[in-house]
């Protein structure tokens, strides 16, 4: 089942790519197609946002009968269809959500409100203090700017969960991320920024559960970059934060074998200083 001359999976197989019910070499393709088409990436990535909403306020929501689907569907597509004019146009070119990512680094410069390493190039500072709620109130009006382009170009790209989480959503920046994941499963720069995004969320409502996601999601990445900074930092802070004291040591070790002239790094001592201290 084909759209758009064939090119495209049919709307029920991107529905069963959210489910999980293709197997494992028609998931791939469709993962490779997604990667490389705007529409049927704007299809999946609004479908899975809602299942996952849906899902974390316990609701059960199989995908419609088949005639409310297409329905549903159509205007999804007819969405893409703007978002892919939009992308072509757009100065940037197919890069654009990457230079956002850069502009958005260099609005943020050394205003940190999160514990945790977002991938992207944002400068060393010391932390100011999560972010709390949904409010921007406390940003730049250059970051407000930032986020609200990315907002507006790329709202289900993973540039947006940074700009989420820099704005002090952490839920956002979850359902965003996790829908990626589901889509690039091989990619370390996402689940890095997954871990920071469980790691805000837990500092935030101290929830156990979200510090083990942030560890899980920060092996993935490692497994994939064993040396990525971001990555060693996040598992690191995931493994103090889950109160895993000999574990957490070796990991703040392992980030500083890899970076051990930064701030970042400093830091690192700074926690193993801390932690020398504990049992």
């Amino acid at each position: 089942m084909k759209l758009n001359g064939g090119a495209c999976p049919s709307l029920e197989t991107i529905g069963a790519f959210v489910d999980g019910r293709l197997m494992d070499r028609e998931r791939e393709t469709i993962a490779d197609h997604l990667a490389s088409c705007e529409t049927c990436y704007f299809v999946f990535s609004e479908a899975a946002r809602t299942r996952t909403t849906a899902q974390k306020k316990g609701e059960v929501v199989p995908f419609p009968p088949r005639r409310r689907w297409k329905m549903v569907a159509a205007s999804l597509a007819a969405a893409a269809v703007i978002v892919l004019a939009v992308n072509v146009y757009w100065p940037f070119g197919p890069s654009g959500d990457a230079r956002a990512l850069t502009e958005l680094a260099t609005a943020v410069g050394t205003t940190r409100t999160l514990e945790s390493r977002l991938t992207g190039g944002f400068a060393y500072a010391p932390v100011r203090g999560p972010a709390r709620g949904t409010s921007d109130a406390n940003l730049s009006p250059d970051v407000r700017i930032a986020i609200a382009e990315i907002e507006k170009q790329y709202a289900a790209k993973p540039v947006a969960a940074a700009a989420a989480l820099i704005a002090g959503d952490s839920n956002r920046a979850i359902e965003i991320l996790e829908a990626n994941a589901q889509l690039r499963p091989t990619d370390a720069h996402i689940l890095s920024d997954l871990a920071a995004a469980y790691l805000a969320r837990a500092s935030r409502t101290n929830d156990a559960d979200d510090a083990a996601r942030a560890v899980a999601a920060a092996n993935r990445a490692l497994e994939i970059d064993r040396l990525m900074p971001e990555a060693l930092f996040n598992r690191a802070l995931a493994l103090q934060m889950s109160g895993k004291t000999g574990d957490a040591r070796i990991a703040w070790q392992a980030y500083l074998g890899v970076d051990d002239q930064s701030g970042w790094s400093d830091e690192a001592r700074a926690h193993l200083r801390i932690l020398s201290n504990q049992p």
